[in-house]
């Protein structure tokens, strides 16, 4: 679910609401002909399906804890997930905009349809790590074991190791190195265009352990990408872009203020929500289409109307 998000998500839809243009963050919601093919799910099994994902994605969060320092933050991942007549709608939040845009370029490279196939959280952690890396002018260099700890999502608010078991170096590879190179290979979508090589020293299939002693502490993968057009990637992808971002919902209540207003005395009075929505217009927090403009026949039908502008 996250990652059909970030594959939506970029910084153009972002612009009015960090120019304080509008006062709502933006809402990506996906139809059901997109949900059922990204998921793989039939109409009747999406529903029994997002639910419990969506309610454990909205209890996620990110923080920092310092005991000494009596400190500390945490954030949510989404201000709001929902799910109404077949649509799942996300409503991210925008305090932590510039890393999921951040990790949206990086997710930009993945390969959605290799990435669905995999079944382990951590094969699918591996391989949208070693995709950022499909380029010849990038190289992975080996990583310490802590800074795989963090890239596979193992530590807690504390910097700590949320399993102890995951402390132990033949624990951690095997669960999070060795099983995910596996599954990757025996994925005929992955194996056509990933390969991993052997370590001739210590004879590592897809990784070369670096010690100090007798202690690993770092890890080099030994991969190499194929080359691939990609085509059905990218028409998936020109098909996501495709759609277009809902209008924020303030915007839509502003609207439909316009032609309340416009359409006087036929259609009544405004709801306050309507109101309020149309005060953001009128101080320029929120702004109307071209084809809807605050003009003098709109400034006279909002005098008879008794609306303070």
């Amino acid at each position: 679910m996250l990652a059909l998000f970030l594959s939506r998500l970029h910084k153009d839809h972002w612009s009015d609401y960090q120019a304080g243009k509008d006062v709502l963050a933006p809402k990506y919601t996906f139809h059901s002909d997109v949900l059922k093919d990204w998921f793989g799910l039939s109409s009747k099994q999406l529903y029994p399906t997002l639910k419990p994902v969506a309610e454990r994605l909205s209890g996620r969060k990110i923080g920092l804890v310092n005991d000494e320092a009596e400190m500390f933050d945490f954030l949510p991942l989404f201000g709001r997930v929902t799910y109404k007549s077949g649509a799942l709608s996300i409503v991210p939040n925008a305090e932590l905009m510039a890393a999921y845009l951040a990790q949206s370029a990086g997710h930009a490279q993945v390969n959605h349809k290799s990435f669905r196939a995999l079944k382990s959280e951590h094969s699918k952690r591996l391989y949208a790590i070693l995709s950022r890396f499909k380029s010849h002018n990038t190289k992975l260099h080996p990583q310490t074991i802590s800074q795989l700890h963090g890239l596979f999502g193992l530590l807690d608010e504390r910097g700590n190791l949320s399993k102890k078991s995951y402390a132990n170096n033949k624990v951690f590879i095997e669960r999070c190195i060795r099983k995910p190179i596996s599954e990757m290979m025996l994925c005929p979508e992955i194996s056509a265009e990933l390969e991993f090589l052997i370590d001739e020293k210590s004879g590592c299939y897809g990784y070369r352990p670096i010690l100090r002693g007798k202690k690993i502490i770092q890890l080099e993968f030994l991969f190499k990408w194929n080359s691939s057009d990609n085509k059905g990637e990218a028409a998936y992808r020109k098909r996501l872009e495709s759609e277009t971002v809902p209008d924020n919902p303030m915007l839509l209540l502003a609207k439909e203020a316009y032609r309340v207003v416009m359409s006087y005395p036929v259609k009544g009075e405004l709801t306050s929500h309507q109101e309020l929505a149309l005060k953001t217009v009128l101080e320029g927090i929120v702004l109307l289409p071209d084809d809807m403009p605050i003009d003098s026949g709109f400034m006279v039908r909002l005098d008879l109307m008794g609306v303070k502008s």
